[in-house]
């Protein structure tokens, strides 16, 4: 008596049938076909059964199960199947009937030709040139393939089962004009198909978005092919897929006496660049929502009656979810939060969104137009090619170093920022650069995109005098970008050096290779000395983060000059002895020993209390520092160790000629320790 009697086949029969079963309400789902059954998985809740039945094996069938409701979510087309229903129940007005009214979203189409039925497009056809691209399914083959002159020309597509590849070679088509494929099909594989057949004419009937109709419309456009649609057959009844759902969920509630399962929808959709900027998708999640939650000012301009909240963490939105389940009486309740530009870039989205499945949501993502391709069209500019940063809400150290590297690496970056206060800032780097012989550049700077803007050109001290507080996207152009090295190798003279002793060139270079740096290292340089090791780390990236660890405060201080000198934010001096001094700092991935103060025993113990791998790369210089080394190697029966002594020799101008002048032999050894 409970169950629902649901004749499917159609992408809203499908879904009623799964949203039902998620509610532990049994249906029995009627298809026509094999095909109808593999769209669908398994569930205990859900009784497929294959078969055309006439109106009055439907009878018998609502006679025998008794159903609480029965659905017509057939096909729009399918008027034949909807008079058998209609003739099968009317002498059961006991038993509530729904039909699903297919949402008949308008779709521009105003340079396609429409007919009234497949026989009047057909004729149509006849007056056409070239191959004809069928797909409008298996049921009308026999009205295009009446004249020869037409049955020629076709390609068809239809669904992959035996009766549709019956219909194609009973109506005389060859296998080379049959597609039998399983859609949707998107506007990518439309075009390659319409494309691949050079198709001159695109047949197709109105099934709304829901059908795939706007991926062949605009598909069939850019293949320069003419459009023939069929018009939809005019329904006189019929209620939306969510008002059906929701009532049949209500009625199995009172019929049974249980609690009625709610769900909720939550969406987090693109707000773009504002509400001009809103794409249809995200315009149609707002017109249906129930709730709405952002930050003011895009709730400001958003028409809906709907409750809004001025919300747009996980900590205030969930809570406020909870409360709306407990109040609200529908079985079915729409959430919208938006956030500004896209989900995808730069967004709290990413948050809230793991911090719902967490909570046993399945939110749905909606993209929107970030103001990256905002500028970019605005300036006439590509932006595959540019990197991207941003120091919206960002520390000020750690997207310093990721702007230089940027800069000065590529002709083209784009920053995000969060107002005029970065602007000037990032002025004065550039200034700092230019006078560098880093680059020369030419700032464009886009303020409040789509609402009252304004882009002006800068120069660097431009960026510095501005004053106009705004919505900021720069984009960076360097006109003179230096290609980036990616490996160590700065000249020793390039250091600031007084009178502290310094890891030379050659060795630095070869310690830096052995120590295998990876993009977001932690890294130790134990002994910094000048600081000559932790600036060729920090400057292989920025999201390389280097502790400069030192006992001499003259050395401290001189680490700090090269690390300002060569523009570094992610080096910091940590003044003390290790190991001592390495319990405040976070674990890390490498290990450079350039001197120990005789503490190798200890600070050994130290990196294997961390409990993970950790690459070791140290020098020794006397032979009892090697030993001690050897001893280490040893006792802690580390069996990836490598040992190199390395003579570095150096030519001296004397006069006319060049002398080799011998520096001092270092060990450099180089190995895992931890687990």
């Amino acid at each position: 008596m409970n169950k629902i009697i649901i004749f499917g086949g159609t992408t809203e029969g499908k879904e009623l049938a799964i949203d039902l079963a998620k509610a532990q309400i049994p249906s029995i789902y009627l298809v026509a076909t094999d095909y109808g059954k593999m769209v669908i998985d398994d569930d205990p809740f859900i009784d497929v059964r294959i078969g055309r039945l006439d109106s009055g094996q439907m009878k018998e069938l609502f006679e025998k199960e008794k159903p609480l409701a029965i659905v017509d979510a057939t096909h729009p087309y399918a008027e034949l199947v909807k008079k058998e229903i209609d003739d099968a129940r009317k002498d059961l007005s006991n038993i509530r009937f729904f039909r699903v009214h297919r949402s008949n979203e308008k779709i521009d189409a105003s340079d396609a030709r429409f007919f009234e039925s497949a026989r009047d497009c057909a004729k149509a056809l006849l007056e056409t040139k070239g191959t004809v691209f069928l797909t409008t399914g298996s049921k009308d083959i026999p009205e295009f393939c009446r004249e020869k002159s037409l049955l020629e020309r076709l390609v068809v597509r239809v669904i992959p089962n035996s009766e549709s590849l019956k219909i194609c070679y009973d109506n005389g088509l060859l296998g080379k004009q049959i597609i039998a494929m399983q859609g949707p099909f998107s506007y990518d594989m439309n075009l390659s198909f319409f494309k691949n057949y050079d198709a001159k004419v695109v047949v197709l009937k109105e099934s709304g978005k829901a059908g795939g109709e706007l991926e062949r419309i605009q598909a069939a456009r850019d293949a320069e092919a003419q459009i023939f649609i069929i018009k939809r057959p005019v329904e006189n009844t019929g209620e939306d897929y969510e008002r059906v759902r929701d009532e049949i969920i209500r009625l199995f509630g009172q019929n049974t006496g249980k609690e009625q399962a709610k769900s909720m929808q939550v969406t987090l959709a693109g707000f773009g660049m504002g509400k001009e900027t809103l794409t249809l998708e995200v315009q149609r999640a707002i017109n249906e929502a129930d709730y709405i939650f952002g930050a003011g000012r895009m709730l400001e301009g958003i028409a809906s009656e709907c409750r809004k909240y001025s919300y747009y963490l996980a900590s205030d939105i969930i809570p406020a979810l909870e409360k709306i389940k407990e109040k609200n009486e529908k079985v079915t309740i729409k959430v919208v939060v938006l956030f500004s530009g896209d989900t995808g870039f730069y967004s709290g989205a990413g948050k809230l969104l793991a911090a719902l499945k967490n909570e046993g949501y399945s939110p749905k993502v909606l993209p929107g137009i970030s103001s990256v391709s905002a500028m970019c069209a605005r300036i006439g500019e590509s932006w595959q090619d540019k990197a991207i940063i941003s120091t919206h809400g960002v520390d000020e150290k750690k997207w310093t170093g990721e702007l230089i590297a940027s800069v000065t690496g590529n002709a083209g970056t784009i920053a995000i920022t969060s107002g005029v206060k970065d602007i000037n800032r990032i002025g004065k780097l550039l200034e700092k650069l230019e006078n560098d012989k880093k680059g020369k550049f030419t700032v464009y700077a886009g303020c409040n995109l789509y609402s009252e803007e304004k882009i002006c050109v800068l120069d660097p001290a431009g960026c510095v005098e501005l004053n106009e507080e705004g919505l900021y996207t720069l984009m960076i152009k360097n006109e003179q970008k230096a290609e980036k090295e990616l490996l160590p190798g700065l000249k020793d003279e390039e250091f600031i050096r007084d009178k502290v002793p310094m890891t030379k060139e050659e060795i630095r270079t070869l310690s830096v290779c052995k120590l295998k740096p990876c993009d977001g290292d932690v890294i130790y340089d134990i002994g910094g000395g000048t600081g000559s090791v932790s600036v060729e780390c920090a400057r292989l990236s920025p999201k390389i983060k280097v502790y400069s660890v030192e006992k001499k405060k003259e050395a401290c201080d001189l680490i700090r000059k090269n690390a300002d000198k060569f523009m570094l934010s992610n080096i910091e001096v940590v003044e003390g002895i290790a190991p001592g001094t390495l319990d405040a700092l976070p674990a890390p991935d490498k290990v450079f020993i350039g001197g120990s103060s005789g503490n190798l025993k200890s600070i050994f113990e130290r990196l294997r209390s961390f409990e993970k791998k950790i690459r070791v790369v140290a020098n020794a210089v006397t032979i009892e520092t090697m030993a001690a080394l050897n001893e280490l190697i040893k006792d802690y029966e580390i069996k990836d160790a490598d040992i190199a002594l390395v003579q570095v020799s150096k030519a001296k101008s004397l006069g006319q000629y060049s002398l080799m002048e011998a520096e001092n032999p270092v060990y450099i050894v180089s190995f895992t320790i931890g687990h």
